[in-house]
């Protein structure tokens, strides 16, 4: 059997190893992530190794990769040449790369990709764990300059500001912006009903409140009818930090913002300690762990705004239907567990390589 054919096997194969939480690598990956300069708690890390493993099964690949070559078919695997895609990896969330680098890996392409400093060890230890099954893994990590150097494709996500040189670069590489994919900030929201139950506030709780509010999945803003009590929500998101605890440097910023609230008479509650705080008002994102609480009268409030700031949002999360369904939702609870494809600000991998997949085909006429 061929490496590139063995690459299904031997991707679930590791991610099995990795389900488990004493071993080895895990373990020395895990530590090395609690030492570096982010925002990662150990439950956190866990869930997300957890998590994305979990949806690493050889019949969810083969999928995904039916998905991700458009149909070429036994043939693809004899092109040559089949093109480099380079990745710039943000690092705010635990494993946050690891949808690009399978995606690049399934579509036959080779993978050059950077390293955050906030995340220095688990993608390199898959990485390396997935080497030792594929010794001809396409993949490399580097710096970003190197990186671009003979890159076919870009895949970048990050802040604006960042985004903004990323965009310079390419320009300079003789990148054409068709083969680029690049991700800014954005942030997700929440419409409740009012009639949530307890179960849909703990879900509430985790898409709010875990990996600390840093993703760009993570809840930013929650609309609820003006007369629903935040009562409820209080008393289960400091259950759920009960279980996952704030991260140190999450407590601090929070105090000084409460104190600030406090001080101009702002509406505002937060759990004991400072893990989290919720402000009401207008729907104005907030730091990290501090959610803004907007109340309406009439649930087709909130989706005239959503459609207005549909280009800044991620994705949109409910227990119930929104308006007139016109605005794509998302359940409750599943901010923090994005199925294996995906689409990161309304676009597939499968779309972004289409055109790579269509010279393919091409190419095996």
């Amino acid at each position: 059997m061929s490496e590139s054919s063995n690459l299904i096997p031997c991707v679930a194969s590791t991610a099995e190893r990795w389900m488990d939480p004493d071993y080895v690598v895990r373990v020395e990956a895990v530590e090395r992530t609690l030492e570096a300069d982010n925002y990662f708690t150990e439950a956190a890390i866990a869930f997300a190794i957890n998590q994305q493993m979990a949806l690493l099964t050889a019949e969810a690949l083969n999928r995904w990769q039916d998905q991700l070559t458009g149909g070429v078919g036994p043939g693809y695997e004899r092109v040559p040449d089949r093109g480099t895609v380079a990745v710039l990896n943000p690092g705010n969330i635990p494993f946050v790369e690891l949808q690009d680098l399978v995606s690049v890996l399934l579509s036959g392409l080779s993978y050059v990709g950077t390293v955050s400093s906030r995340s220095p060890a688990l993608l390199p230890a898959f990485v390396a764990d997935l080497r030792a099954c594929l010794p001809s893994l396409p993949v490399k990590l580097t710096s970003w300059t190197e990186a671009l150097q003979g890159a076919d494709h870009v895949i970048a996500a990050g802040t604006d500001q960042t985004m903004s040189a990323v965009e310079a670069a390419v320009l300079e590489h003789g990148i054409s912006p068709s083969r680029c994919w690049l991700r800014g900030h954005r942030y997700s929201v929440a419409v409740l009903s009012g009639s949530e139950s307890n179960e849909d506030l703990v879900d509430l709780a985790e898409d709010v409140l875990l990996h600390e509010g840093q993703g760009c999945r993570s809840v930013a803003l929650i609309f609820a009818p003006a007369s629903m009590s935040v009562d409820p929500v209080l008393d289960t998101f400091a259950h759920f930090r009960g279980m996952f605890s704030a991260h140190g440097r999450t407590t601090g910023p929070l105090k000084m913002q409460q104190a600030m609230l406090q001080a101009v008479g702002a509406p505002h509650a937060w759990a004991d300690g400072h893990a989290f705080l919720i402000s009401r008002g207008d729907p104005e994102v907030q730091s990290a762990c501090h959610v803004r609480w907007v109340p309406y009268d009439d649930r087709a409030e909130a989706e005239v705004w959503i459609r207005a700031h549909q280009s800044d949002l991620q994705a949109v999360f409910s227990s119930a239907e929104l308006g007139t369904g016109s605005v794509p939702l998302h359940p409750l609870g599943s901010a923090q567990r994005p199925a294996l494809d995906w689409s990161p600000d309304g676009r597939s991998h499968a779309d972004f390589f289409a055109a790579e997949h269509e010279r393919v085909k091409t190419d095996l006429q």
